[in-house]
């Protein structure tokens, strides 16, 4: 009789026998083949022997790009369809391409190390997320024994230059507000949205009039709108439409509505399913609100800039009309009260100076 577990029996000759599967049919059946032995601990060691050179051979065959392919099936269904569209474009377009054909049990630190001076060019921001996907991949291709000891610390992430975001003037707000003031288009609320109460632009463009609440003067904002690389099979199209829910639990809020935009508001409402930005079933996706908010600017004479400067506008000046950080981090959704400071807040020159100008009191 077999060893409880183990595929080892004792022969009626006295010998030991051990099985192990060489290899299948295509209809699944497997062909067993055996190995002897004087003793049981002989057999088993040719059995863990023979195992470990099957391993071997499967590890000696399986290229970066394999490993690649098996970590996008294992991280699909724990992460979003944004972040696996990212970790799917960064793979097709940086690391394949570099490391095509190399066998993952030959990379090295310094591979790697290579890899990323070779993709200096990138932004600091695009250089450390794509060093930090392909550490993943590697932490596990270790736990699936396809790579064996690789020196982590021997890779160093580039440092983040942080830079001062983009926001507008107070003279430029006051055009912009005073041109919307004069034309009557639903899709300038967006921009008042966005100035006033932080909403993000994929936020703006999946709110529907349901998501607004007049009697507790709120909006709930629980979904994002974004245009993702489409996979689907037989698909013609390159991308799609994806409105799926923001992009971390905290982004999942409720925020109170200024009583000034409460009127305005009102002005356009209507009812369900209806998007806020066109009034109908219908929606607006980004690049296309984005060109809408572009004229804008053209026509108040404004310098091009990116709508999500409008974002960062209404946290600088949340600030210098004295909103608490906590409550200003909460209305943006953001995940911590040090990342609003750190990003977002850049307080204008002419506030500095009237907080400077305080100190008059002690000349």
């Amino acid at each position: 009789m077999a060893r409880h577990g183990e595929n080892i029996r004792k022969r009626k000759d006295g010998r030991w026998e051990g099985r192990y599967i060489e290899s299948y049919s295509n209809n699944g059946k497997a062909y067993y083949r055996s190995i002897y032995g004087t003793t049981y601990t002989e057999v088993r060691e040719k059995l863990t022997s023979n195992k470990n050179l099957e391993l071997q051979s499967v590890i000696c065959k399986t290229d970066i790009e394999t490993l690649c392919q098996e970590w996008l099936v294992f991280k699909k269904d724990s992460v979003k369809l944004s972040t696996y569209t990212k970790y799917r474009n960064c793979i097709k377009k940086h690391i394949i391409p570099y490391f095509k054909n190399m066998k993952a049990v030959y990379l090295t630190s310094q591979h790697v190390k290579d890899f990323m001076l070779e993709k200096a060019y990138l932004s600091h921001k695009t250089q450390h997320d794509l060093l930090s996907q392909l550490i993943q991949i590697l932490k596990y291709g270790q736990s699936q024994n396809y790579i064996g000891f690789f020196d982590f610390n021997y890779l160093k992430y580039p440092k983040i230059i942080k830079s001062d975001l983009p926001t507008l003037k107070s003279t430029e707000v006051t055009k912009l507000v005073r041109y919307l003031q004069s034309i009557h288009e639903v899709q300038k609320i967006g921009v008042f949205l966005s100035l006033f109460m932080g909403i993000r632009l994929g936020e703006l463009c999946a709110l529907q009039w349901k998501d607004i609440n007049f009697y507790t003067e709120t909006i709930h904002i629980d979904k994002t709108m974004q245009r993702l690389t489409d996979f689907s099979e037989g698909s013609h199209a390159k991308t799609k439409i994806v409105i799926d829910v923001p992009k971390s639990q905290k982004s999942i809020r409720v925020i109170p509505i200024p009583s000034f935009l409460l009127e305005l508001l009102k002005e356009f409402m209507k009812y369900g399913n209806a998007y806020v930005l066109t009034g109908t079933v219908e929606y607006i996706e980004p690049r296309t609100y984005q060109n809408i908010f572009k004229r804008y600017l053209k026509k108040c004479k404004i310098d091009d800039i990116n709508f999500h400067a409008l974002r960062h506008t209404f946290a600088t000046r949340a600030i210098e009309q004295g909103c608490d950080i906590k409550s200003l981090s909460e209305i943006l959704g953001h995940s911590s009260v040090k990342f609003t400071l750190e990003r977002y807040v850049h307080p204008s020159d002419e506030h500095k100076k009237m907080n400077l100008e305080k100190l008059a009191i002690f000349y």
